[in-house]
């Protein structure tokens, strides 16, 4: 599916737990918000001086297109989703860019599916979730999702209400830790291999599914193939946490031709770095100690926009980008290599 331009307008938002509130997205022009259960969109926040891309999975359902919900948490240092949280609310209108992902349960046909979440990495497997019970889906599915404590754990009531209503669906919850004056009767600790065994023995033999952070994605992946688990069987959300950094290195990797160039520069909001010709602004930029922000990393979110000011660059991106924001001098920071000394700037 297509990402296409968008105009939101925010018509409601449910707080769910301390950190964590979901937003409910209403087409301005009444267009059904068509996507696939797992894919997410990016939005263009107006924060105060300056409008920055951030990309979100859809938590709701692609059978219920007349919404959009998105499931953030503020992040500590994030002050985009913090933005969010405290000045995003209904009547608010915003631009944003979708559908894009293919990280979906429908491009893939297994008789047992694992849908494994940390925090809220739960949103995509909400959604998948959503869609097989509007359908009426009986196929095998085992639910876990991890969280911090009992008062981090998302949609426990709607979990249990579907857990009951779906007769081959089971949820499975962890959490790492009970502080005092809360209470827990499920799984406790980080997970592990014995952990896991114990909550999902035949992870082996299921379609997986995994988004978390990095790390917790990572570990449940080497569980798998400690399991016996075959790679192509297993997927992650990929919005930047699962993608191997690029080097900062990687111009060796490139060709003799452009191995024998000499280097060249990026400027970043007049801050230059010396990089090598092919390497890509991204990496780059993160060589320099230059935080930009990322997404899918795969040219289709739009996340690390940024405007050429001078230079050529070389860029193949997957839709993140439209044909008018091309001719205004924009690109993607993630899939645009150096031909020479660049000039860019973040205030876009």
């Amino acid at each position: 599916m297509a990402p296409r331009d968008l105009r939101l307008a925010c018509v409601g938002r449910r707080r769910e737990t301390a950190d964590v509130v979901t937003f409910v997205f209403r087409d301005v022009e009444g267009r059904p918000l068509r996507h696939l259960p797992g894919q997410a969109v990016t939005l263009a926040l107006p924060l105060p001086g300056e409008t920055v891309w951030r990309t979100f999975t859809v938590a709701s359902t692609p059978t219920r297109p007349e919404v959009v919900e998105l499931t953030i948490k503020a992040a500590p240092g994030g002050h985009a989703t913090r933005w969010m949280h405290e000045a995003l609310h209904p009547d608010i209108e915003i631009d944003a860019r979708g559908p894009i992902g293919r990280f979906s349960i429908v491009h893939h046909h297994a008789p047992a599916f694992a849908l494994i979440s940390g925090g809220s990495g739960i949103s995509p497997m909400m959604s998948m979730l959503r869609w097989m019970a509007d359908r009426g889906e009986s196929v095998d599915i085992v639910f876990l999702h991890a969280a911090r404590t009992p008062a981090d754990v998302l949609f426990a009531e709607e979990l249990a209400a579907l857990d009951r209503q779906m007769p081959n669906l089971r949820v499975v919850t962890l959490v790492g830790d009970v502080p005092i004056g809360q209470s827990w009767t499920g799984y406790r600790g980080m997970i592990d291999r014995r952990m896991l065994a114990l909550m999902m023995p035949d992870l082996a033999r299921r379609e997986v599914f995994c988004c978390g952070p990095a790390g917790f994605m990572a570990a449940v992946a080497r569980i798998h193939d400690a399991e016996g688990g075959q790679a192509e069987h297993f997927h992650i959300e990929s919005f930047g946490a699962s993608k191997a950094e690029e080097s900062p290195r990687e111009a060796t990797s490139m060709p003799g031709a452009l191995l024998e160039q000499p280097g060249t520069t990026l400027t970043i909001d007049g801050r230059a770095i010396a990089t090598r010709p092919g390497t890509t602004v991204l990496a780059a930029a993160r060589a320099g100690g230059i935080v930009l922000p990322t997404g899918c990393q795969e040219g289709m979110c739009g996340t690390c926009r940024v405007r050429k000011r001078g230079g050529e660059v070389e860029m193949t991106h997957k839709g993140g980008l439209s044909a008018r924001e091309e001719r205004e001098g924009y690109i993607l920071a993630c899939c645009s290599r150096l031909k020479g000394d660049v000039e860019v700037t973040t205030r876009t």
